[in-house]
């Protein structure tokens, strides 16, 4: 594996550990994070119970999306990119930015009209990763 394979790799691998550790943030949290309560200026210990169930299942269901996102970028990585079949290349790219583009836009409309800083500059960095390593993957397969 050449040196810009090295670095794709690294991109890539950087998004399926970033996304697996959201994922399990989500999926094992009992509550919502700090700028979810800055968002709806209230905290957690405030909102009824039947809108807790509600919170716990949405970030579980998105954990579970990032989770996915992550095993399937991870086993794409570890197999068809390590024998150097380029279609890898466009399928981890395409997960990420599906998983990652959504969020992001959610992320920044909320931080531009609430006191509330969400993630988007780590969703961001997501994206840019993707898009790198897919760049390195295809120019590092022609050498």
């Amino acid at each position: 594996m050449n040196l810009k394979l090295k670095f794709a790799f690294v991109c890539y691998m950087s998004n399926a550990i970033g996304l697996a550790l959201m994922g399990c943030i989500y999926v094992f949290g009992n509550e919502f994070l700090p700028f979810h309560s800055d968002v709806i200026q209230t905290s957690w210990e405030d909102v009824n119970a039947s809108a807790q169930i509600l919170y716990i299942g949405m970030m579980r269901t998105e954990g579970a999306g990032l989770l996915s996102s992550s095993l399937a970028i991870a086993i794409l990585l570890f197999i068809p990119f390590m024998q150097g079949q380029t279609w890898s290349y466009w399928a981890m790219t395409a997960i990420g930015i599906v998983e990652h583009l959504p969020s992001l836009i959610a992320t920044y409309h909320v931080s531009t009209i609430t006191e509330a800083s969400p993630p988007w500059p780590a969703l961001l960095l997501g994206v840019v990763l993707l898009i790198v390593g897919l760049l390195l993957s295809i120019s590092g397969n022609k050498t």
